[in-house]
């Protein structure tokens, strides 16, 4: 037996098979296992990235592997595969001066980033090392979409990688975009339906109703633009309706946000919706088509001013070959916070603009029917940088009756995060309690072609 043991260093015993299986081998090397001595396998045979099923080597009477699918099942890895492909020093070499995380050894003075915090491996002042992290309030967190998974509240979250490793504060800033409407609706007309409406259904959705009229779900990018998109989505969707189909115009949100560009409105920084409206109304915009949007710009990416000017007869796109005339809208009116007036718009005219106060668990809503959860959230309800203000495009309502004994109400709505996020890129939200004020800041409009 003592043929197959060779002393690799001062530290580490290696085991040799010797292909006999015989009783007396296997008891040594799981003595030699639980004292912490490294065997010879990977360091052989190699280590190899996903999933390979050749990257073996023979094992007693059997094979292990050495390929990183392994560590994902944990029964059949080589007994050096931590050691050596994971780099996780074995018992006996554990050390005091060095830092590891998700088995990567790290020296004093290295940095890593975990999840939205940056962290440096350095002595806490007793000759053992440890990583200190910034202590920034992340996005998206695990213990926040187990809390909210392991509850019973009517909806499920999950991570999204392209808001991992953001802060709460970067949320905010790249996702929302809209500043706070209270102001600018005390201004507005306003508009209340009489008692006497017609009946409802118990669900509706304007795009199964309007068809192809209805435009798809945007992807902001890291953008605060949600002011400019929600604004020229409800806007194109009402054209093509009101026209009965004869204009089917995109209008662009990329030409919203480079060209709105007076009395605070800061592009990717953010935006007032009445000024939005405003400049629609004065000076109108063009096609989609003619002024794309750029996915993922951020507020200090310098945005190309010339299809600002104003034009005589036709836009000079950006987009070569093509051209637009530039469509109008009358002033915006306010939908009286009831659930049943905002219900009898959207059945009447179409989908509807809101702004709804965001709070830290939205970021990771994946599906059923969305209501804050603040026992899973902590600091967003003192904390102004924790939340914001998101105008989204609500088009319809319906009840969720998984559970036969607690129906829902619900709004239909189409969120700007791209179709990644969400039930599609939409969300429901719970109706007629105003959650997250979802219901105090509704808008509709009507529009008007025109071409200067």
């Amino acid at each position: 037996m003592e043929d197959h043991l060779l002393k690799m260093s001062m530290d580490y015993l290696v085991i040799l098979p010797d292909g006999n299986n015989n009783k007396e081998t296997n008891k040594l090397c799981l003595v030699l296992a639980f004292t912490g001595v490294v065997a010879q396998y990977c360091s052989v045979r190699g280590c190899c990235p996903g999933r390979d099923d050749e990257c073996t080597t023979p094992y007693f009477d059997t094979l292990c592997y050495c390929d990183e699918f392994c560590y994902l099942t944990a029964t059949d890895c080589c007994p050096d595969f931590r050691y050596r492909c994971l780099r996780v020093p074995p018992p006996q070499e554990s050390r005091r001066d060095i830092c590891i995380s998700n088995g990567v050894t790290y020296n004093q003075g290295d940095t890593i980033k975990i999840n939205c915090n940056r962290c440096m491996c350095r002595d806490r002042g007793d000759g053992i090392a440890e990583f200190v992290c910034e202590e920034n309030s992340c996005l998206v967190e695990s213990d926040v979409i187990n809390d909210i998974n392991y509850g019973n509240f009517g909806w499920r979250s999950s991570n999204y990688s392209f808001l991992w490793g953001l802060t709460q504060k970067d949320g905010v800033r790249y996702r929302l975009g809209t500043f706070s409407p209270q102001a600018a609706f005390a201004s507005m007309i306003n508009v209340e339906f009489d008692g006497e409406s017609g009946a409802l259904p118990k669900s509706f959705d304007a795009r199964d109703r309007w068809g192809g009229l209805i435009g798809e779900v945007m992807d902001q990018g890291n953008c605060g633009s949600s002011w400019a998109i929600s604004t020229t989505s409800v806007a194109s969707d009402r054209l093509a309706i009101q026209s009965e189909g004869r204009e089917r115009i995109r209008l662009s949100a990329q030409h919203l946000l480079s060209c709105n560009r007076v009395q605070g409105q800061l592009g990717c920084g953010g935006g007032n919706l009445d000024r939005a409206w405003w400049f629609i109304r004065r000076t109108g915009l063009p096609s989609q088509e003619c002024y794309p949007y750029r996915s993922g710009m951020s507020e200090d990416t310098e945005m190309d001013q010339l299809p600002c000017r104003k034009p005589y007869v036709w836009s000079p796109c950006p987009e070569r070959g093509v051209t637009s005339a530039y469509l109008r809208s009358t002033p915006p009116y306010v939908i009286a916070p009831k659930e049943s007036d905002i219900m009898q718009e959207i059945y009447r005219n179409g989908p509807v603009q809101a702004t709804f106060k965001v709070k830290k668990d939205f970021f990771v809503y994946r599906t059923g029917v969305y209501r804050h959860i603040k026992s899973t959230v902590a600091g967003d309800e003192s904390d102004p940088n924790q939340a914001g203000w998101l105008s989204v495009k609500i088009v319809g309502w319906g009840v969720d009756e998984t559970d036969p004994r607690r129906p829902i109400k619900y709004w239909l709505v189409a969120n700007s995060w791209g179709r990644s996020w969400g039930e599609d890129g939409m969300f429901r939200i719970v109706r007629g309690e105003n959650e997250s004020d979802i219901e105090s800041y509704v808008l509709g409009v009507w529009m008007q072609v025109h071409t200067v």
